[in-house]
């Protein structure tokens, strides 16, 4: 896989990339050496950093270690099977995406095992997966939150096809998943009645409760939800298939309390995290929130985009060149956090807002028309789909690979 991504050509609509780059494999384009700053880059770029990216696949594989956890990792924040391969060699038990296209993506990049963390209700997507699950093409396992969800996946799967199952713990004014823990009884029992249906085990989204925070109140509502999750695999675990079952939940936010309440289920089990943004993590959204925040082993963030000033017509008051259709702002707007004229430096400021091609920016520190100011983001998922190919860059800016993402 890697050795193919060497080999294929930047285009012109790889954004930011130098003209002179257009043409070459990714091969001839890294043998010159270039450096985001010196290489011909366009602004704005999104840029990966190396170490920063290694140390927290290292650092999540190392948590999931100490607390007899498997990993499988939300690859819809990057949909890079480049980075998707990282986290595999660091142990990855299986990948996370969002529905059965994205699964597709990395099927295609040889990856097997995969967690559609949805409901899927298609039926040429319940069908196809019945039919690779079947084949042994692949392990597919998705959601079914309802009796009304489970008789749709029946109708469309086929006779001798084979659906991987774990049912959806919600709550209430949350997101999917059932509240009645009954109803959990009810449709983990119409599971195990037919041959087709292999109920894998159950799994809930703590990141969806309302009001979660990193208050004692918010932490209560996560520790009470991850509980309720423990009561439905007590009652799902009669009628669980063959294979080992799962208990999984874990975002980025809170996976240390899903781990230690998850923990609890006293019946074998596979305990399963899911965390994706914890890849890249953040500068803002996670890096206040996550677990390891007061620890001396941190997460560091990994993205950066740089930008340019291309007006500076107040005092304290630029114009880059970069907007929405470049950097996420689902949570936050983004934080300058570094400048580069002549040299690297630290730097401070505030993006008031975003328009579709432009940024906002105040600060009271000095800076000049034409400067490259670079940015952390809060959240990575709506940065990242904003690029194709995104270059991998050391702690001096060289570029030592290019990533690429399929959104």
């Amino acid at each position: 896989m890697e050795q193919n991504f060497k080999k294929q050509t930047i285009e012109i609509s790889n954004k930011g990339f130098p003209l002179n780059s257009y043409g070459k494999t990714a091969e001839q384009f890294l043998a010159s050496k270039p450096n985001i700053f010196s290489a011909g880059f366009q602004f704005p770029i999104m840029v990966l950093k190396d170490n920063a990216l290694k140390h927290n696949i290292d650092r999540m594989a190392r948590f999931c270690k100490s607390v007899g956890a498997e990993l499988a990792p939300h690859v819809k924040t990057t949909m890079s099977p480049q980075i998707a391969q990282m986290q595999v060699d660091a142990g990855a038990f299986a990948l996370t995406i969002a529905n059965f296209w994205q699964a597709e993506i990395f099927r295609s990049f040889g990856f097997k095992k995969l967690i559609i963390a949805n409901e899927v209700l298609d039926p040429t997507a319940i069908a196809a997966i019945a039919d690779l699950n079947s084949k042994k093409a692949a392990e597919i396992i998705f959601y079914v939150d309802s009796i009304a969800g489970l008789e749709i996946i029946k109708k469309y799967t086929p006779k001798d096809g084979v659906q991987n199952l774990f049912i959806e713990i919600g709550t209430d004014n949350g997101r999917g998943g059932v509240r009645d823990l009954d109803l959990v009884t009810q449709i983990a029992k119409n599971i195990s009645e037919d041959p087709r249906l292999k109920l894998r085990g159950v799994t809930g989204f703590e990141g969806a409760v309302p009001n979660a925070a990193r208050t004692s109140a918010g932490e209560d509502s996560v520790t009470k939800f991850c509980q309720k999750i423990v009561a439905a695999a007590n009652n799902a675990f009669l009628f669980k298939s063959e294979s080992e079952f799962i208990i999984s939940a874990g975002g980025s936010a809170y996976f240390e309390i899903v781990a230690s309440e998850l923990n609890k289920f006293d019946k074998p089990k596979i305990l399963l995290l899911r965390s994706g943004g914890y890849v890249t993590h953040d500068s803002r959204y996670y890096e206040e929130i996550y677990p390891f925040r007061d620890s001396d082993d941190l997460l560091i963030p990994a993205i950066e985009v740089w930008a340019q000033v291309i007006s500076a017509p107040e005092k304290d008051f630029g114009v880059l060149n970069l907007g929405k259709r470049d950097i996420g702002c689902d949570l936050h707007n983004p934080i300058p956090v570094a400048r580069y004229s002549d040299k690297l430096s630290k730097f401070s400021g505030e993006i008031e807002k975003l328009n579709d091609q432009h940024g906002f920016m105040r600060s009271q520190e000095e800076f000049a028309v034409s400067e490259l100011i670079g940015l952390g983001i809060s959240h990575p998922c709506t940065t990242f789909d904003k690029w194709r190919l995104i270059p991998l860059v050391n702690d001096n800016y060289d570029v030592v690979d290019c990533i690429h993402t399929f959104f």
